[in-house]
């Protein structure tokens, strides 16, 4: 029992000190479409636009709550996506990265939805976020 309790505490340490760290303002949380600092992808979008190395996580929780992390990074090049599944009880309990070419935003008069394009591997969410009025 105790080894296995060693070897949960070891990955799980291993796990955090993967994860990057967000100051407050990076952070974008989408609750079920109540979304909270929405300009910041914006400005994340802006960044990519200019060739300027940027970083934002977007939170998105389920019906139940669990949280579902993106983060997006862009480094002057590519955008790499990372989504964490696993705090959501409901889900796949992985986590999958990709490199994408850009970001792209789709408006209308009622709604904007970011989406990602040009990903390598195509699985995972290609929206990002949905900004409907």
């Amino acid at each position: 029992m105790k080894k296995t309790l060693l070897i949960l505490l070891v990955f799980l340490v291993a796990s955090a000190c993967n994860r990057q760290t967000f100051s407050e303002g990076d952070i974008i949380e989408n609750l079920h479409g109540d979304v909270t600092n929405e300009e910041r992808l914006y400005r994340f979008y802006e960044n990519m636009e200019n060739g300027e190395k940027d970083a934002v996580r977007i939170i998105s929780y389920t019906t139940e709550g669990d949280p579902i992390y993106q983060d997006l990074s862009y480094d002057g090049n590519v955008i790499e996506s990372v989504e964490d599944f696993t705090e959501d009880q409901y889900g796949s309990g992985e986590i999958v990265a990709r490199e994408c070419e850009s970001m792209v935003i789709l408006s209308s008069e009622t709604e904007e939805v970011y989406v990602l394009e040009g990903c390598d591997p195509e699985a995972g969410l290609d929206t990002i976020l949905d900004l409907t009025e």
